[in-house]
């Protein structure tokens, strides 16, 4: 994003260089809301440029997942010819059911009405030298990274009566299980049939498998008490600095609410101070780049969003309940964005994952990683017909504030209808044919109720 000459950013520069109107994030906010604001920052950014004053040689983007579109296509326009820009991202970040746009539709179209952007794929092998597919993961290890998958899809979650599975997400298209380093152990991947998927070797090395016990790289835990819990990490950590040999920058504490950050982690680090270790929380009292200390021995704390990018031997994921509750809500609004937020959070880890909570929501929690153990690590489900991948994707699908305030109140509009069609204050004869007619044809045409 970028402030000023001492914080520079793309979005900053570009708008100095070609004497665009700026938006820092408080005015973008307030004009556009801010689950937008970076995109029509840079949105009104383009449109406002007349002649492009190009910058760079070269942009690499990483964490393209996270990005908006307008962001790539403001820094395609900054670059001089030929333009090379290399964009990183890990489609299993956010766990979208839709994968990144292709760069045809990520970069536009030119004067012409053709894509500024075009991969050139062979015709033999299906591969193309510019789009560069990474299956071997070497950061996690396979127990590890099986377990996150398994969480952030739902693959052990009960099954929803609603739509005839437990799966919260899933890929539209299949193959790209095997493009990110599973293979088919048993069933066959396909719609509506029982498969099993796992890792070999060669995508996950055993290194650390070999160096490590399966029960000591992943260990869950339920607590009745918050308080349980927090004395519970704040023994471990101390356990960790004192016989472990682990180092302060070894250790990542993750609370994957980035909204209970702050208030979720005060009383572990209140143990952990009068024990005479020293932490802090990233991004707050130091500069928003800061993620570890560098001048003295500190623990890190952080929530989910300043994790990202980051990693550590040891990670804990705190509260992991709070990625299960809000399934009980009405409107079953972000079930997907808390169970990547889960992903996120456990993939943090090169080595040990302590994944621990509170309540009836962690039990539930620790069912389904009993389950990914007793399967040996592997995904065991009925892949999911394009009927209800599509439900789910619209029933779980990631919100803004805006979206899932409209949708409660409409709803509450519905029922308001609903109840006055009952008790006789309104009539169905009340509401337009027209109306009533695209009712029964939107019905009668959708699936899953």
């Amino acid at each position: 994003w970028g402030s000023n000459s001492q914080n520079p950013g793309i979005y900053y520069n570009y708008c100095l260089d070609q004497g665009a109107e700026y938006f820092n994030y408080n005015n973008a906010k307030d004009k556009f809301g801010s689950d937008l604001a970076f995109s029509l920052a840079c949105q009104t950014a383009i449109e406002t440029t007349v002649e492009v004053k190009e910058a760079y040689d070269v942009i690499l983007i990483d964490e393209a997942q996270d990005l908006p579109q307008s962001f790539f296509r403001l820094c395609y326009k900054s670059l001089r010819e030929p333009k090379r820009l290399v964009y990183a991202y890990d489609e299993l970040q956010n766990l979208n059911a839709q994968p990144l746009p292709s760069p045809e539709e990520l970069f536009g179209l030119n004067d012409s009405s053709l894509p500024n952007v075009k991969f050139v794929y062979d015709e033999n092998t299906g591969m193309s030298k510019q789009d560069i597919i990474l299956q071997k993961c070497y950061r996690n290890s396979r127990p590890v990274l099986v377990t996150a998958h398994a969480l952030g899809f739902g693959v052990y979650k009960p099954e929803n009566p609603k739509t005839g599975t437990g799966l919260v997400q899933m890929f539209q298209r299949k193959n790209l299980w095997n493009e990110v380093g599973y293979q088919v152990e048993s069933g066959q991947l396909a719609n509506g049939k029982q498969v099993v998927l796992g890792r070999n070797e060669e995508t996950s090395p055993k290194f650390l498998e070999s160096h490590s016990p399966i029960d000591d790289l992943l260990v869950y835990k339920s607590f009745e008490t918050k308080e349980e819990q927090d004395e519970w990490i704040a023994k471990e950590i101390i356990k960790n600095l004192t016989e472990d040999e682990l180092t302060t920058r070894d250790i990542i504490v993750i609370n994957p609410n980035p909204l209970s950050t702050r208030n979720n982690v005060g009383h572990i680090r209140r143990l952990l101070f009068q024990n005479g270790i020293n932490s802090h929380i990233a991004g707050v009292g130091y500069s928003p780049d800061v993620f570890y200390l560098n001048d003295h021995e500190s623990v890190t704390f952080t929530g989910i969003n300043r994790a990202k990018g980051n990693e550590a031997g040891m990670v804990y994921v705190i509260n992991a309940h709070e990625c299960v509750s809000s399934e009980q809500s009405t409107f079953g609004a972000n079930i997907s964005m808390n169970r990547n937020r889960l992903f996120t959070a456990i993939t943090r880890s090169k080595a040990w994952v302590r994944i621990v909570g509170v309540g009836d929501e962690m039990k539930a929690l620790e069912k389904e990683l009993d389950l990914v153990k007793d399967n040996h690590f592997t995904l065991n489900f009925i892949y999911p017909t394009p009927e209800q991948i599509k439900y789910l994707n619209i029933v779980n699908r990631d919100m803004n504030d805006n979206e899932r305030r409209n949708i409660v109140q409409h709803n509450q509009h519905l029922y308001d209808i609903l109840d006055d069609l009952k008790n006789g204050k309104m009539h169905k004869e009340d509401i337009p044919l027209e109306i009533r007619e695209q009712l029964s044809k939107l019905f009668q045409g959708g699936n899953n109720g």
